[in-house]
Parts: C-alpha cells; sequence; structure tokens
C-alpha cells in the first residue's frame, strides 16, 4: 500500500471499529518512535494484527492496547502541546506516516460527521 492508501485505511478503520490500537509498556507508557531529529512519534495501528507484529526486540515485553476513538481525540491536544506526533500505521520496515495530532484529529472529526 501506498502511504497515502495505509493512512485512510487507518482513519476508515478507526473510525469503523471506533478504536485505534497502540503498544503499551507495563509501567503504563506508550511505545515511541524518535526520528534523527530527536522528534518523538507515537506509533499507532488500525488493527490488534498489526499491532501485535511490533512486540519484539525494544518492544518484547509491550502488550496490545486498545484506546476508544474519542479518548484518542482528548488525548491529541495534549500530544500537540508535548510537541509529540503520530506515526499513523507503521508497516513492516518500520516506516511510518508521520502526522501532527491536531490534524488527525481533524481528519477523523471529519470523517465521523460525515457517518
Amino acid at each position: 500500500m501506498s502511504d497515502s492508501e495505509r493512512y485512510q485505511y487507518l482513519i476508515d478503520k478507526i473510525i469503523e471499529l471506533r478504536k485505534v490500537w497502540l503498544l503499551k509498556a507495563d509501567e503504563g507508557m506508550y511505545a515511541m518512535l524518535e526520528d534523527n531529529n530527536g522528534q518523538e512519534y507515537i506509533p499507532v495501528w488500525p488493527e490488534e494484527k498489526h499491532t501485535k507484529a511490533y512486540i519484539q526486540d525494544d518492544w518484547a515485553d509491550y502488550q496490545t492496547e486498545e484506546m476508544k476513538i474519542y479518548d484518542f481525540l482528548n488525548w491529541m491536544k495534549e500530544l500537540s502541546d508535548d510537541k509529540i506526533k503520530i506515526a499513523a500505521f507503521p508497516d513492516d520496515n518500520f516506516k511510518i506516516i508521520p502526522i501532527d495530532p491536531l490534524e488527525i484529529k481533524n481528519h477523523l472529526t471529519t470523517e465521523l460527521a460525515k457517518r
């Protein structure tokens, strides 16, 4: 899938299932990625099966966790304030679609309003 197809799939699945999937450590922290410039990202997936593929290496002790769509939407302001971006639907090679939290919030709320 292209990046735009992966992103649209993510948005569609979040709307359809009313949840998003993350990886969470026992101590309550979510898995994060960092790029070469120090920008931090929280990876999110559309379905648990995609998330499970990442429970390995540095994230071997993490568990999949679903977050309800409205909790996710409410969290976006905090992430934006903390300058943490969303790593939308990482692929098998850890290639991410970087997106600002308020942008994904806007996409999701726009789609929710349509349906």
